[in-house]
């Protein structure tokens, strides 16, 4: 019973260490979202994670995760860009061509 209870404190251990790192992973999502928009002078509106997966890139594993994020140029239009995330690194932001503000 000592080992089911072991292995039982472990799994909770994992469990919980990969919701954190899931949270930590979508705050700094959001954080390269609006600094793409600052740089743009784009109105970061919103993001949401669309999916994730283990991936491997190079000598790199870990897990990817697709986040979509909705911004505005000119406060009346709406366009979503996408922003991919391995681990904790910024991998790529896409954006759709979007109409600049007079």
């Amino acid at each position: 019973m000592v080992l089911f209870d072991a292995i039982l404190l472990i799994a909770i251990g994992f469990v919980g260490l990969l919701f954190w790192q899931g949270r930590r992973q979508a705050e700094l999502a959001r954080v390269h979202a609006k600094r793409y928009c600052e740089q743009h002078q784009l109105q970061f509106l919103d993001i949401a994670w669309q999916g994730g997966r283990l991936a491997k890139r190079g000598r790199h594993i870990g897990w990817k995760s697709h986040y979509q994020f909705a911004f505005s140029s000119d406060r009346e239009s709406r366009y979503e860009g996408d922003l991919q995330m391995l681990n904790l690194r910024l991998l790529a932001i896409e954006t759709p061509a979007y109409r600049l503000p007079d």
